[in-house]
């Protein structure tokens, strides 16, 4: 059953498509407060629309210089903010191996996954994969399941649960793959679905710390001003 969703009476709107009809997600589910967050017309949950969100709201001219690579058929991104814009698809379409990525050193300068990593068996050497891909000034963009909800990460020896999962993750992401030791910088950003208002949790990562500093910069600015884009907007971001 699909339904409007409304802040202070106005109807919200998906951020992706613009549709106006929501029902339940995957199995039925609802958001913790009961709200139904898949989007009827582009069928975008609350990650994609929370990580539109904060893209959407970096400076004109962030992303479009950047050569992007995104692992799995995700709505957040939009190709046309890069300058070349490549998808991945598992067994799929231009189907990469995360743990043997066929392309150049330093041959992107934006790398995404999400909800993607927990499905690798080997995560690490996907990990080094995807940092040797990434240029000097690239910035490695995941969106992880739950990651701030447990405080250790989990692995299992097959694919575990309904979704086959590998690997779940917990705050103990950086340590576990020792970003510091690789001299590599982390921001991770809290923002909310636009949609429900539901809480979701990024991670940058960036060899350039200037970088991660811009993109911080950029999100605060925005929240300055955050009244002019109306009620139900929730363009709110937090840091760590």
């Amino acid at each position: 059953m699909a339904t409007e969703l409304a802040v202070d009476g106005i109807p919200v709107t998906c951020n992706i498509c613009g549709g106006t009809l929501f029902g339940a997600g995957p199995a039925g589910r609802l958001t913790t407060e009961g709200k139904p967050p898949h989007c009827m017309q582009c069928g975008s949950l609350e990650r994609h629309r929370a990580n539109r969100r904060i893209f959407e709201s970096l400076p004109v001219g962030f992303l479009s210089w950047r050569r992007g690579l995104q692992f799995g058929p995700d709505l957040a991104l939009s190709p046309v903010w890069f300058y070349r814009f490549e998808i991945s698809i598992y067994g799929g379409a231009n189907s990469l191996d995360l743990q043997r990525i066929t392309r150049d050193d330093a041959s992107y300068d934006f790398v995404s996954l999400s909800h993607v990593l927990e499905f690798v068996l080997d995560d690490h050497a996907a990990f080094r994969e995807l940092l040797r891909i990434l240029s000097p000034q690239g910035i490695l963009h995941l969106v992880l399941s739950q990651a701030n909800g447990r405080p250790n990460s989990l692995d299992f020896a097959a694919a575990t649960g309904t979704h086959g999962y590998f690997h779940l993750y917990g705050r103990d992401f950086a340590e576990r793959f020792r970003l510091r030791e690789r001299d590599l910088h982390l921001l991770i950003v809290a923002s909310r679905d636009p949609v429900t208002g539901a809480g979701e949790i990024t991670h940058l990562i960036a060899r350039a710390p200037a970088i991660l500093a811009s993109v911080r910069t950029a999100l605060i600015a925005v929240q300055a001003i955050k009244s002019l884009f109306g009620p139900g907007d929730y363009r709110e971001f937090a840091f760590e």
